[in-house]
């Protein structure tokens, strides 16, 4: 029973790290947004170099600190007000834009303390990066549960033994779960940063096949009444369909231009959990959800297996 308790509390912790932990960037980020629109503002982390002085009427008032980022780069930080804390503070999170013009960046508000912990700041991402630990995960698990599914497929081929229909069935079922909620997590991610909950990209539409054709094969259990033919016609579909689960989700969407990280015409980030393409505090709480998320599907796969032993043994008990 613990390791259970221990489970809930690790994928919540990780939740809850994922959602809070603030997004911050770098001079280097705020400079470059600036590039592209001047009224850009973005968060940004800096700890305070000269502790700050009064700045000047050509200046236009205010507080002009030196402060350092991440990196040890330097800048002028201009405030409209005095900062709350400035003569304790160590460091801030604040949402800046870059004045090209004074070459200085211009603090709208302070968020708060410099935090200890926080996600890199990701072009036309920003806080959307989040859904990754969710999104992810997910779409992972979709893979790991139709390949079980194959494999307990073939044992049934093997041994003709119904308990392995069971498992293979039962984690198509989960396998299908997880597909519809990562379909749901992408969807809803796809409304904030490309405006619509569905535009037909290469990945959304390999995840719509992959619906139909594990819809299909609970179709196919459903139409067929003989036990034995039942599942070895299923069995044999889910050879077939998990042979299709690696095309569908990592070789289609990357030999075709889309909107997702890793298409044919992405020539930035590449595949988004590729060597080097992710932050390490990024890359430990996305390992870690998926770990969370392999021992959630050990669970339900055992308890799913438990019920049907425990109904087979009262028809066996009534027959």
């Amino acid at each position: 029973m613990w390791w259970k308790i221990l489970l809930f509390f690790w994928i919540a912790a990780l939740s809850v790290i994922g959602i809070v932990t603030p997004i911050a960037g770098d001079l280097g980020s705020v400079a470059m947004f600036a590039q592209m629109d001047k009224a850009k503002t973005v968060p940004i982390k800096f700890t305070i170099v000269d502790k700050g002085r009064a700045a000047t009427e050509e200046e236009g008032g205010g507080w002009l600190l030196r402060g350092r980022d991440v990196h040890d780069r330097e800048a002028d930080f201009h405030f409209a007000a005095k900062p709350d804390g400035l003569d304790g503070a160590e460091g801030y999170l604040a949402v800046a834009r870059y004045d090209n013009e004074n070459h200085r960046v211009e603090v709208e508000r302070v968020s708060g303390a410099y935090p200890a912990f926080s996600f890199p700041l990701i072009p036309g991402l920003e806080e959307r990066a989040k859904i990754i630990f969710f999104h992810v995960p997910m779409a992972w698990m979709t893979v790991i549960a139709f390949l079980v599914s194959m494999w307990y497929g073939i044992r049934y081929l093997r041994k003709k033994d119904m308990d392995d229909d069971f498992r293979s069935a039962a984690s198509a079922g989960l396998g299908l779960l997880f597909c519809i909620l990562g379909t749901t997590t992408g969807s809803l991610w796809a409304k904030f940063n490309w405006g619509s909950f569905w535009n037909w990209d290469p990945r959304e539409t390999s995840i719509f096949v992959l619906l139909l054709v594990y819809g299909a094969y609970f179709a196919l259990r459903s139409a067929v009444e003989i036990e034995e033919k039942k599942a070895t016609l299923s069995a044999v579909y889910s050879i077939i369909a998990a042979a299709t689960v690696p095309f569908f989700i990592f070789i289609m969407p990357r030999i075709m231009p889309g909107l997702h990280p890793g298409s044919a015409d992405d020539s930035n980030s590449g595949p988004v959990m590729s060597s080097g393409g992710m932050d390490a505090a990024m890359r430990v709480v996305l390992y870690s959800m998926l770990a969370g998320y392999i021992v959630l599907y050990g669970w339900l796969m055992s308890i799913q297996m438990r019920v049907h032993r425990i109904k087979l043994r009262r028809a066996e008990a009534a027959a």
